[in-house]
């Protein structure tokens, strides 16, 4: 790879995109200064602060690097295209790729991560429920968990082994369509200029969020997105004369057999028959995409799964789309343009040179361009109108298919731009923009790949816990009894059932929720002496009224935690503190607190549950409890938390 200088720029569009990538990258999209609504960028608050200044920073370099060279733009050039270095040589990178998305794995499981391992540990393919929604992949994943747990190894192994391995097909998939693509020659009427060698296609389809899917990955998406996109490489290969349409038909089968989301782009195949050949190659592109998901419906039949019950959704599913009124809320549209620049950062120069593209004639005669186009629209029509179960930001891995078709779609028109246009003012701007650009997209998925890899992001849901249990390093119910008590009085005359602390239980009347508890009656203070875990850790506590005494009356009770080091003249630090009144129905039930010590790392301290009496320090009726009073490993995630303040 080298570098090399071209043409005349606007230097003035490459300055302000360096600006305003600077500003995403440092800030977070603004989630730094309380700004939530670019929830894309709001990972990076979980990078430390000189790191994010040192992305930005990059950005404005690369906005102002036409400056430094006089007013001439920088490209790469490929050193990688079939003209410089033997075909095999290329292939070397697969490996070295595999290596890499093994070593730098993803430490936070999104979406449904958590619940398929779980069904990966405790099912099998005739017992779970969910195959249907990704047949090839349950068949994958159950079979390559089989074959390990033999070994001693456990299902999330196999399922980071699973999305390397998609890695590997995605990138292949890449060095194939980039090659084929920078060869065509209709639309290489300059084939000079940098935008038209293979290293242009090659870094903007790496710098993707969707990249994420292939750094061991924990969910159903990875070999679907990888092979989907290994049918639009074929696809192009075809149309470039070296691929038989049969081979397009087997991986569109193949990825539809992964996932059935890759179905959206099938409906595109259609725009690669010839007029004259056209009922020939409609059937052998049928014939040939039904031979997977045939032989994926025989396999498990044979192996014993069970037909799915259409009586109860599809998989359980009931709602597969959104409604026409769901699909036209606002909140909808945000939500999926946050998604959509997620997993491809660039997206909006690519909805910008889209716009373009739809009245330039001579690019649609082009049957690559019109072919990109379907897929790109195909995916546009999933992003916006499938249903998904969870909120987005933690389910945006279901949409990431979108983000590799959609970019090549948009790396295709700006290549076009570009050669076409070699002297026009839009030319110029594009031209000024594209290092910048590049550079911002290539940081950010450097960011999105380092914090997942970094980072355990954890959102524990109650209602899950005992697939949140894994993350558990300490009960500290157990300590119980070596915790120093204040006072250490029972709380009525008979120090038998009245002490003041003790392990015991409470259940919610209202929902039969039971959760163990460190009952503490106010006023009371447990401290424990604990060694922090030297890595990332929190408290996962649910603080809660007793509901024996809801109507007692009182105040209220007052939950604080607090930690001081053991160290002599350390200060006591209040960490988290709220108050609950039984008189307030939303107080009435298990409340949640996340309590980060990472500040504590490694040091042993005293950590201080107290329970107080309210406002008016009336103590009637102050039946508390701690419930779930757990330490557990990683980052407490309360980005999406509703805003509530820490004393009230």
């Amino acid at each position: 790879m080298k570098l090399q200088t071209t043409g005349s720029i606007d230097k003035l569009s490459g300055i302000v995109c360096g600006i305003i990538g600077a500003g995403l990258l440092a800030t977070a999209g603004g989630w730094a200064f309380g700004l939530r609504g670019l929830w894309a960028f709001s990972f990076l608050i979980f990078a430390p602060l000189p790191f994010r200044l040192l992305l930005g920073l990059g950005v404005l370099l690369a906005g102002l690097w036409p400056l430094i060279l006089l007013g001439r733009t920088m490209y790469f050039t490929s050193s990688i295209s079939s003209s410089s270095i033997p075909y095999p040589w290329r292939w070397l990178w697969l490996p070295v790729a595999a290596l890499l998305f093994w070593l730098l794995r993803e430490r936070t499981l999104y979406g449904d991560g958590q619940f398929k391992l779980e069904l990966l540990a405790t099912q099998t393919l005739t017992s779970d429920p969910y195959i249907w929604k990704e047949p090839l992949d349950s068949l994958v994943a159950y079979t390559l968990t089989g074959w390990l747990r033999a070994m001693g190894s456990s299902p999330l192994v196999a399922e980071a082994l699973m999305s390397v391995t998609a890695g590997v097909i995605y990138l292949a998939a890449v060095f194939y369509v980039a090659e084929q693509i920078s060869k065509t020659p209709k639309v290489l009427e300059q084939p000079d200029q940098p935008t038209q060698q293979p290293i242009f296609y090659i870094v903007g389809l790496l710098a993707l969020g969707s990249s994420q899917l292939w750094f061991g990955h924990i969910e159903n998406y990875s070999l679907v997105t990888a092979t989907s996109f290994a049918t639009m490489a074929l696809a192009v290969g075809y149309l470039a004369g070296q691929i038989p349409i049969w081979l397009v038909g087997l991986l569109a089968g193949c990825s539809v057999s992964f996932h059935p989301q890759a179905a959206f782009a099938l409906p595109a195949l259609l725009l690669l028959l010839q007029r004259r050949h056209w009922l020939r190659q409609l059937i052998t592109l049928g014939v040939s995409g039904l031979i997977v998901p045939g032989l994926t419906v025989a396999s498990l039949h044979w192996l014993g799964a069970p037909w799915p019950d259409w009586t109860n959704g599809y998989a359980g599913d009931h709602q597969l789309f959104f409604t026409f009124p769901q699909i036209l809320a606002l909140t909808h549209w945000w939500d999926a343009w946050n998604n959509l620049w997620l997993v491809a950062p660039l997206a909006p120069l690519w909805i910008g040179v889209g716009i373009w593209a739809l009245f330039q004639r001579a690019l649609w005669r082009e049957p690559i361009f019109r072919y990109l186009s379907g897929v790109a629209v195909g995916w546009l029509i999933y992003h916006l109108s499938f249903q998904n179960d969870l909120p987005r930001h933690q389910d945006w891995d279901l949409f990431a298919i979108v983000g590799p078709g959609f970019t090549l779609w948009g790396l295709y028109i700006g290549a076009y731009w570009l050669a076409h246009h070699p002297s026009t003012p839009a030319r110029q701007r594009l031209a000024g923009m594209i290092t910048p650009l590049f550079t911002f997209a290539l940081l950010f998925t450097v960011s999105w790949v380092s914090v997942n890899h970094f980072t355990t992001l954890i959102r524990p849901r109650t209602d899950q816990r005992d697939l949140y249990a894994r993350y558990r390093l300490l009960d500290l119910r157990t300590l119980l009894p070596a915790a120093a008590i204040t006072p250490n009085t029972p709380i009525c005359a008979d120090a038998k059932g009245c002490e003041r602390v003790a392990a015991l239980s409470f259940t919610m009347p209202q929902n039969g929720d039971e959760r163990p508890v460190i009952f503490a009656h106010a006023p009371a203070q447990v401290a424990f002496t604990l060694q922090v875990p030297d890595q990332a850790s929190f408290l996962w506590l649910s603080p809660a009224l007793d509901p024996v005494a809801w109507q007692w009356g009182g105040d209220g009770v007052t939950f604080q935690v607090s930690v001081q080091p053991i160290a002599p003249g350390s200060p006591t630090t209040l960490l988290w503190s709220r108050t609950l009144k039984p008189d307030q129905p939303a107080d009435r039930g298990w409340q949640e607190a996340l309590v980060p010590l990472m500040a504590y790392q490694g040091q042993t301290v005293n950590l201080i549950l107290a329970t107080l009496p309210g406002p008016a320090d009336n103590n009637a009726g102050d039946r508390a409890g701690w419930g779930l009073p757990w330490l557990m490993r990683g980052t407490p995630d309360t980005r999406f938390d509703e805003p509530l303040s820490s004393k009230n």
